[in-house]
Order: C-alpha cells, then structure tokens, then sequence
C-alpha cells in the first residue's frame, strides 16, 4: 500500500506540474486551450472557465491538454485565429518546452528546499577503520579498530556524534579535547589541542563493514535475490572485511561474472551475478545495484546560497548522467535490458517512502528531471519533438506537409508503445528472476 499511495503521490505531482506548463505557456503565446484533463476516468468533477473545460479524474498518473485546431492533420484544414497551427513556430516552441521546464524547475525547487530543510546523511559506527600516516589522529597513537567512547566527556554513539561532540567541547572553551578510545578490553584517553577537530577527522575514516544497504530494484543484485543486511565474506574468492574492499573489487568487473560469498543469518551463501556498466562521477564502473550499509543518518543544514549552489549542482549532475546512459543505450543497445517501467518506479518509491518524506521528494525530483530529459528528445509525440518540427518549419518557412507529419507521428506512437513494453516486460522479467533466485536460496538453505 505504501508503494502504490509514493506512486501515485509522485506520478500525479509531476505530470500535474508539468500539463500545468503546458498550459500556462499556451495561453500566453495565443493558443486556445480547450480542455485540461488530470488524472484517468472516471470523472471526479469539472468546471469551465475562460474558455476552458477543466477536469479532475479519479486515477491521478495521467493529463492532457487539449489545444484549438489539434485537428491540424485532417485534409482541408484551415487554421483559425487561436489554433496550434494559427500560432507562430516560436510560440509553439515555447508551449512545449513549458511542460520539461516546469519540471526543472519543481526538481531545482525541491532540492533547494531538502537544503534549507536539512540532506539525510548516512552516519556509521564510532569505530576506526585507517588512520592516515603523519595524521594528527597517528601522531595521538589511534590506530584501525579504536572505538570512540567519548569525546570532551560527552558520550559518543556514532562517527557523527564524535563529531558534533568534538565541536561542543571546542565551544566551551575547553583548551585541549579529551577522547577515549576503547582498544583491546581497555580504554586510553588521547588529548588533542584546541581547534584541532579538522584535522583529527581528516585523517580518520569510519569502518563500514562489508553488508549490503538497500537493493536497487533492476539491477543485478536484486534479480540474484539478495537481501538488505546479508553480510559479504568474499569477492571471487578473496576474503573481504569493510565495504571499500568490497566496492573497489566489484566495481573493476563491467559485464564479468562476480560471485559473492555471503552470510545470511546463520547461513553461508554463494551467489554469481553481473555487475552492469553505470556512469558515476568517476567513470564507467560495476554497479550490482546495492546502497552502503547505514548505521543511522542525520540532517545536515545549509544555508540559502549553499542550498542553491547544491541544488544546481545536483541537477546539472543528474542532467549529465542521463545523457551519458543515452548514449549508452545508443552505442549499446543490448543495455536497453535496464530500462524500467512504472512497475519499477513504484518499488523505488515503496522503498524511498519507508526511509522519509524529504527521501521521496528527493526522488521526485531526480525523476522529474529525468522527465525533462526525456520530454525533449526529438522524437515524434514527444515535446521535443514538436520542438523539432516547428524549428524546422522555422528554418524551411513552412510546416511539413500534412501526410509526412502525420506519418512520422503514427511511427513515433509504435516506437513508444515498443519502447513501454520494452519497460515492462523488463520489469516483469526481473521480478520473476528474483522470486525464481530466492526460492533457490532458500530451498539450498534448508538442505
């Protein structure tokens, strides 16, 4: 239930957003707008207004905007004062880019807002895993394995925690900061001068056992039926301990088999799977689809110019990692197995909802910029492919004929139908995949 409320919640927000561009835009360019429709039948309400029939219907994933003269296909038309066709070539061009930026900027609003509000960041356990030679932290005698008891006599429960309590400590003036480390069944207290936070935490980094987050619906590790939580012992063979060790051998493996030894409760597990190419900020890398392991999380606040720097930065670097998969796709076509429906969306959504409320809309606003992205590749039905027909009208001084325009829509509308199946049969090939490797799992268990 918790899926099906997130999917609707976000399908309906972002198509709602984006038909309401579309609308908004027409009337200012002198286009007609005759009915705006949100949502699929049947019919909640309606009313009329200026000329327009709105109406509200009961399934919210869906919307229209119907325009004066869409009839423009029909042999003998006449364009009229207020019509599609009636309107100048730029004008239509504004109208369909209303839709995409209305999305953009739903998607630059929401991240701005997560900003001011506070970005969920993954804490860990107050646990050493390496110290940085000539550190502070070295210097102090810290070595891989110390926990972190306290810090300034203030108890410590997680890195995060150390962290906060340090900067405390410092605010009362204290003129060297006193942490106590457990080691070995003992506790040793080091001292670390005033002002020294910085550079004590640079040198350190926390440990983060080798444990899989949350499963990524479509990816590999989700059709091998792994589970949050099962604990990775070994990576083709080779014993690993933190969650580094674990990421830097799977990620070197694009396309090759990888066989996880792993621990599930008091069970030991073996299973193979293919690690799919993804763009990260570093390259193409592995990716089976698993998040790191959390020990906790906490808010992180920014102020309004940081929150609008991030929130730019974020959507710029979302915007470059679609088009890089794009052209994945185009150059390599057997990788169109990882597209996803809404089948998947509803899991992402499900599982999202589950972590937060600022979670989910941080995924709306990753989709809606895949929404914008998307809207304007130059595809017939498409906005951006209305963009396309009317620059070139632009260009050529007058549309295409009529009988081209209409074919290259009948062929744009096959090649979205193919491509939706394509999506879904996707997804229920994935499902399948996993129910078919769990049942393995557990019938191997078992034995």
């Amino acid at each position: 239930m918790i899926a099906f409320l997130a999917t609707i919640f976000l399908l309906g927000v972002m198509i709602l957003v984006h038909e309401l561009g579309h609308l908004w835009m027409a009337r200012r360019v002198g286009i007609r707008v005759l009915k705006f429709s949100f949502g699929f039948p049947p019919k909640l309400f309606g009313f009329t207004r200026g000329g327009t029939e709105y109406v509200v219907q009961a399934i919210p994933v869906g919307g229209y905007v119907k325009l004066a003269g869409e009839e423009a296909f029909d042999q003998g038309y006449v364009p009229q004062p207020g019509d599609y066709m009636a309107c100048p070539w730029w004008g239509r061009v504004l109208m369909a880019l209303a839709g995409p930026l209305a999305n953009l900027a739903t998607a630059l609003v929401i991240f701005f807002a997560i900003g001011l509000a506070g970005i969920r960041v993954p804490d860990f356990e107050p646990v050493v895993d390496t110290v940085a030679p000539g550190s502070l932290a070295q210097r102090l005698g810290v070595v891989p394995g110390d926990r972190i008891v306290s810090v300034g006599d203030a108890p410590v429960a997680s890195w995060h925690g150390a962290d906060a309590a340090w900067e405390r400590a410092e605010r009362a003036g204290s003129d060297r900061v006193a942490v106590v480390l457990a080691r070995g069944g003992r506790q040793d207290t080091v001292r670390a001068v005033h002002g020294s936070r910085a550079e004590w935490f640079a040198g350190l980094t926390p440990l983060v056992p080798a444990r899989l987050g949350d499963i990524q619906p479509g990816f590999p590790a989700y059709q091998a039926g792994l589970h949050k939580g099962d604990a990775v012992l070994a990576v083709d063979g080779r014993p690993v301990r933190t969650w580094e060790e674990m990421r830097s051998l799977i990620v070197t493996k694009i396309d090759r088999d990888v066989t996880l030894t792993m621990l599930r409760g008091g069970d030991t597990l073996r299973v193979t799977l293919r690690p799919v190419e993804q763009q990260t900020g570093e390259g193409a890398a592995g990716m089976i689809g698993i998040t790191i392991p959390e020990f906790g999380s906490y808010r992180q606040r920014l102020g309004p110019l940081e929150a609008s720097a991030t929130a730019v930065y974020s959507i710029g670097r979302t915007i470059s990692l679609i088009y890089k998969v794009l052209f994945r796709l185009v150059v390599k076509p057997a990788t169109a197995k990882q597209l996803g429906s809404i089948l998947m969306i509803g899991q992402m959504a499900g599982e999202t909802a589950k972590k937060g409320f600022s979670d989910l809309m941080a995924l709306m606003a990753s989709l809606s910029i895949m929404l914008f992205v998307m809207n304007l590749l130059p595809l017939p039905v498409l906005d951006g492919g209305v963009i396309f027909f009317s620059v070139l009208e632009g260009v050529r001084r007058r549309p295409l004929p009529v009988k081209v325009q209409s074919f290259i829509q009948q062929v744009g509308v096959v090649l979205l139908i193919a491509l939706m199946l394509l999506a879904v049969a996707n997804d229920g090939l994935r499902i399948l995949n996993r129910r078919a490797a769990v049942r393995s799992q557990q019938q191997g268990t078992a034995k």
